[in-house]
């Protein structure tokens, strides 16, 4: 999971190479996976579900660049999720690629 944020990070920092529609499909790309691992018992449902607040923290994202916010104010909302991300990955002891 982490990777998929970090990937997001180093693409804002490309003007206009994050974009809504990027996140849109790592949003469905973090679902698909989390669903699988959680029907597949590799992933509890604790998890599943702490998992999905960042699947909800992305979707703020998404919505926000659709709206026409700035790049710069992105940032820091993506940093928050990737800090998140690192608490739970060490948590869980899971990665989702």
């Amino acid at each position: 999971m982490l990777e998929i944020i970090n990937r997001l990070l180093t693409r804002s920092a490309f003007i206009g190479e994050l974009t809504s529609q990027l996140i849109k499909e790592e949003i469905i790309f973090i679902s698909n996976t989390l669903e699988m691992m959680r029907d597949a018992k590799e992933i509890s449902n604790d998890a599943y579900l702490e998992y999905g607040s960042i699947q909800g923290g992305l979707a703020v994202v998404s919505n926000l660049l659709e709206q026409g916010v700035s790049g710069e104010e992105i940032i820091p909302l993506l940093g928050t999720l990737c800090e998140k991300t690192k608490i739970l990955d060490n948590k869980y002891l899971i990665e989702l690629i």
